[in-house]
């Protein structure tokens, strides 16, 4: 005898009403609209505001998210580049960069990866679209519709948006003032392959017991399987001997959280070409998770720390140039 719940008319069959109802409110509440409202909503902001923008590419039509200022003309911008499997609304709603951004008058912009991923250099066939030329198009759209001020945009990716940033900033056209990277490092097949449109300030945000983005370099992932990394102190000291920087300096910051388990020390380079500078915020114990953010599943990723936050660092250093 047939279950009640599958009930047939010939070879017609009838499909319960709740799924149906429970899938259709699943669509609503995943909607980009509805994200968006929620960040608005949570942080007093106009959801009208935020524009869709989207770009036709040889990979498809491709979206970025635009959180506009109240001002008008060309404004400071910063593309948000996300960490693979999150999504660009997760990422407005829990990295704190769109925070950062409205609170320092940054144009704030998050691009998506097809499926969700970055096809950086680390060849590790995680992606496979062309995203210096998608990302290299966005950047040049915002300039050439007036959103962006060319003399003050700005790039900054997490985890595999990190490692992103360094392909783009290193294979693209664009020329960045600033690039900011949170638990990323630059990958091998870059570190003799690296030629910026112009020098740039940096600012990297890495955990020491990462058990992704081995602070040290390496294999990248739980099995180090998912490509090589430069080291990041490696990593920032390459940039800063290419780009002709003073002496190393170092300084540890106040511990503000002491129950996180977590402490920062700084190393920064200053007096490097163009103006630029470069700063390693070293999470002391610090797993792969954005500071100053929600941490998340801190018995596999690590601990989180809250003495900063990645994205005001980064974006409060922008702001000085």
């Amino acid at each position: 005898m047939a279950h009640p719940r599958d009930r047939r008319m010939g070879a017609l069959r009838v499909t319960p009403a709740r799924p149906i109802l429970l899938r259709r409110i699943w669509d609503v509440f995943a909607s980009r609209q509805v994200w968006l409202a929620l960040f608005c909503i949570m942080n007093g902001a106009n959801a009208a505001s935020a524009t869709v923008l989207t770009l036709p590419t040889d990979d498809g039509p491709r979206t970025a998210i635009l959180l506009p200022t109240a001002e008008s003309g060309p404004q400071p911008t910063v593309i948000i580049l996300h960490g693979a499997t999150i999504s660009a609304e997760r990422t407005i709603l829990s990295s704190g960069f769109a925070e950062a951004a409205a609170a320092l008058g940054f144009v704030a912009v998050f691009p998506e990866g097809v499926r969700l991923v970055w096809n950086d250099a680390r060849g590790d066939g995680s992606g496979h679209a062309d995203d210096v030329a998608f990302l290299s198009r966005l950047a040049q759209k915002l300039i050439d519709d007036d959103i962006a001020d060319p003399q003050r945009l700005f790039l900054a990716g997490i985890s595999n948006g990190g490692l992103m940033a360094f392909t783009l900033v290193c294979r693209g056209r664009i020329a960045f003032s600033g690039v900011g990277t949170v638990i990323a490092n630059l990958p091998t097949h870059l570190a003799s392959a690296c030629h910026p449109a112009k020098p740039f300030s940096l600012v990297m945000v890495n955990g020491t017991a990462d058990p992704l983005m081995p602070f040290m370099g390496g294999g990248v992932g739980f099995a180090g399987r998912r490509g090589q990394v430069l080291g990041a102190l490696q990593t920032a000291e390459l940039f800063a001997q290419a780009q002709g920087c003073a002496a190393k300096t170092t300084h540890p910051l106040p511990d503000r959280d002491r129950t996180d388990g977590t402490n920062v020390i700084v190393s920064s380079w200053s007096a490097c070409a163009g103006g630029t500078e470069l700063h390693l915020f070293a999470i002391q114990g610090g797993g792969h998770q954005v500071a100053g953010a929600h941490t998340f599943l801190p018995m596999l990723l690590g601990r989180g720390n809250h003495d900063i936050s990645a994205a005001t660092e980064i974006l409060s250093a922008f702001k000085g140039l």
